[in-house]
C-alpha cells in the first residue's frame, strides 16, 4: 500500500547514474502549474500571495503545496487538486508536506480558522487537536503550529505526532509568542515574537525570532542581536543543521529596508546575504534541508502602486556565498517570488504571466537558471 501511494505521488528513488559513473544531466526549465477553476490570481503584488508553491515533497517527489486563489491546493506534476476542506471554508493554504506525503496547514471555516493534516487520496482533513495554524511537518511526522488564545491575549506554540498533541513550545521568558515558523528534521522549530514590555529606558520593543531545541525538556531561546534600536527579526525556516533564515527590517516606518539574513547557529549573530544588484531589499522565505541554499524575494521598490520605471520583484537564489542572484521569469522584467527549495535543486514559488495573472511555477535544476541581475529595467 505505501509503495502504492509514494509511486502515486511520483516519489521514487533518484535516478540511477548512467554508464561511466555519471547522473542523468538536469534539465532547467520552469514548470506552470494549473490553478484552481476560477482563481486565476490577478494580484501581481508581492504583498497579495494568493497563489504559489509554497512547499516541494523532498525525495524526487512530483508532489508539491500551496494555494491557490487563497484556497488550499496540492499539485502531482502539473495537475491540481483541491484540498477537502470543510463546507463553508473561505481561505487557506497548505504550508509545509514531508517525505511520505504528509501535508499540514490551515483553512478559515465557519468555527474559525483551523490547523490540519491530509493525505492524496483522504476523503477530508484531519483537524489538529486545539490549533488555529499549522507552520512545518517533518519526515517523522511531528507537525508545529499555534493557537491564538483571545481570552487569555496570547498565543501558544504546539507541537503534534500521530495527530494528537504532544507538547506546548512556550516562549522565552518575558516574550510573547507570534508564530512558529519552521521546524527540520531533528525536532528543532523557530519561530517568532517580542518583548512583553520595552527595557528600561528604552523607546521601542525588542522585535527577534525564537528557537526550541529538539529536547523537550529544554528552554526556548532568543536568536540575537536583542537590542532597541526598533528593528524587527523574523524567522522562515531553519534547516537540518539548524540554520535558520529569514529578514531584519530597519526601523519602524512603512516601507523600511529589509535584509535577508541566516543564523548559521541558533547562539550566533545573523549573517546579512547581499541584495541583487539594484535591489533595495530582500527576503529569504525558505532555505533547502541539507545543502545550504535560501531563497526568497529582492525588491525594487515598496511604494504601492509600484512606480513603471521601477522593476517587478524577483525570485532570489543565494547558495551562502558570492553575489544574490535571481531566478527568470515568464517573460522579461515579469515579477517572481520564491517560497520553496530542495536539496535537488527545485525552487517552487510564483510568476506573472504575459496575461497578468499570477502562476505557480517550479524551477527545476535552478542554480543552472539564477544569473546575476546587471541592470534591471521595467
Amino acid at each position: 500500500m505505501a509503495g502504492s501511494f509514494l509511486a502515486a505521488l511520483g516519489m521514487t528513488a533518484p535516478a540511477q547514474a548512467a554508464a561511466g559513473g555519471t547522473a542523468a544531466p538536469c534539465k532547467p526549465s520552469i514548470q506552470v502549474l494549473q490553478t484552481l477553476p476560477a482563481t486565476d490570481d490577478p494580484h501581481p503584488s508581492p504583498w497579495v500571495r494568493r497563489t504559489q508553491v509554497t512547499a516541494i515533497a523532498p525525495g524526487h517527489s512530483r508532489l508539491a503545496v500551496g494555494m491557490s486563489g487563497m484556497k488550499p491546493a496540492y499539485w502531482i506534476g502539473e495537475r491540481v487538486y483541491a484540498v477537502p476542506v470543510p463546507a463553508g471554508s473561505s481561505t487557506g493554504r497548505v504550508v509545509d508536506v514531508n517525505r511520505s506525503g504528509l501535508m499540514v496547514g490551515q483553512v478559515t471555516t465557519r468555527e474559525g480558522s483551523k490547523a490540519f493534516s491530509y493525505r492524496h487520496g483522504d476523503p477530508a482533513i484531519t483537524v489538529l487537536p486545539g490549533g488555529d495554524e499549522a507552520s512545518g511537518v517533518n519526515d517523522r511526522g511531528v507537525i508545529v503550529g499555534s493557537l491564538r488564545n483571545a481570552a487569555q491575549n496570547r498565543t501558544i506554540g504546539l507541537e503534534w505526532s500521530g495527530g494528537r498533541l504532544r507538547r506546548e513550545l512556550p516562549a522565552p521568558a518575558g516574550y510573547r509568542l507570534h508564530e512558529t515558523s519552521g521546524l527540520n528534521n531533528a525536532g528543532q522549530v523557530s519561530g517568532n515574537g517580542r518583548a512583553q514590555e520595552p527595557r528600561p529606558g528604552a523607546q521601542f520593543l525588542v522585535v527577534p525570532g525564537f528557537y526550541w531545541p529538539a529536547y523537550p525538556d529544554s528552554a526556548p531561546s532568543v536568536l540575537g542581536p536583542v537590542d532597541d534600536t526598533g528593528d524587527t527579526y523574523v524567522t522562515r525556516e531553519i534547516d537540518d543543521a539548524g540554520r535558520i533564515v529569514g529578514y531584519a527590517r530597519r526601523g519602524t516606518e512603512p516601507g523600511s529596508a529589509e535584509f535577508a539574513v541566516v543564523w548559521n547557529r541558533p547562539d550566533g549573530l545573523p549573517v546579512y546575504a547581499p541584495w541583487a544588484p539594484g535591489a533595495i531589499g530582500g527576503t529569504f522565505d525558505s532555505i533547502s534541508p541539507n545543502t545550504g541554499v535560501a531563497v526568497g524575494l529582492a525588491e525594487f521598490t515598496y511604494a504601492s502602486p509600484r512606480p513603471p520605471d521601477s522593476p517587478g520583484a524577483r525570485a532570489q537564489y543565494w547558495t551562502g556565498k558570492g553575489p544574490m542572484r535571481v531566478l527568470p521569469g515568464l517573460g522579461p522584467s515579469l515579477f517572481t517570488a520564491a517560497f520553496a527549495v530542495t536539496d535537488d535543486d527545485r525552487v517552487g514559488g510564483a510568476a506573472l504571466d504575459a496575461q497578468n495573472r499570477v502562476r505557480p511555477v517550479i524551477w527545476t535544476c535552478a542554480s543552472q537558471q539564477a544569473y546575476v541581475l546587471e541592470s534591471p529595467r521595467p
